[in-house]
């Protein structure tokens, strides 16, 4: 049995669903947003937050914490289709994309998407019109740099799919959610995006929804 403690629309635990359901792996998720952590999280390790996974099984029990603890003991403990290259020399560049897109991603997310979270879903202060804009540059910034990447190489660090991939694809589908992302400005992108959204492991992100605000009109449209 394998359980999720995540929030549906943070960039980390959409990269952790997408990484199980590329996997193969059923799971059951447990709510925990940012502003009211789910109780049972400190049971499963100080400091622990979302995202986190528990597997229960006979193999014992197993806890990973965050996205590089949860997708690399995926990868490792998981036969199947792999997430980041056998070839060592694209698996280490694989990672430093992942780890690009990350880090890269900090300050929109400590920005942009967290104010229009305040704004739409928790409404309980106005938004700060100059994090927004400077949650917004930031993201125009991350959009060239991927978009000159897929259209060198098709996917974001080679020609097939890895975690830097679906990390950018979490990270993108989130601030999408509330259309701040201008798709026409990166047309190599949004062609790429357009097939990560078609994969099957995407459909759950797509129908995600909040109760505060819809998402943006072309948010699950596989066609945008």
């Amino acid at each position: 049995m394998i359980r999720l403690y995540h929030w549906c629309l943070d960039p980390a635990g959409r990269l952790v669903r997408l990484c199980l359901a590329e996997k193969g792996l059923g799971f059951e998720t447990v709510e925990s947003s940012p502003w009211a952590p789910h109780p049972d999280l400190k049971l499963l390790g100080p400091g622990a937050v979302a995202p986190a996974l528990l597997q229960e099984g006979t193999g014992g029990r197993i806890v990973a914490v965050g996205t590089r603890a949860i997708c690399e003991f995926l990868e490792e403990s998981v036969e199947g289709q792999h997430l980041l290259p056998l070839h060592p020399g694209q698996r280490a560049e694989a990672r430093r994309l992942w780890a690009w897109v990350e880090q890269g991603f900090e300050e929109v997310t400590d920005t942009l998407l967290t104010e229009r979270v305040m704004q739409w879903v928790r409404r309980d202060r106005q938004p700060d019109s100059e994090k927004l804009r400077r949650g917004a540059h930031t993201l125009r910034g991350r959009l060239t740099f991927l978009n000159a990447l897929v259209e060198m190489h098709g996917f974001i660090a080679g020609r097939d799919l890895t975690l830097a991939d679906l990390a950018a694809a979490a990270h993108l589908s989130a601030c999408d959610y509330f259309g701040d992302i201008q798709w026409e400005a990166v047309p190599d992108l949004r062609t790429w995006y357009a097939r990560i959204k078609s994969r099957p492991s995407f459909r759950p992100l797509l129908a995600d929804r909040l109760d505060a605000v819809r998402p943006s009109p072309h948010y699950a449209d596989l066609d945008f």
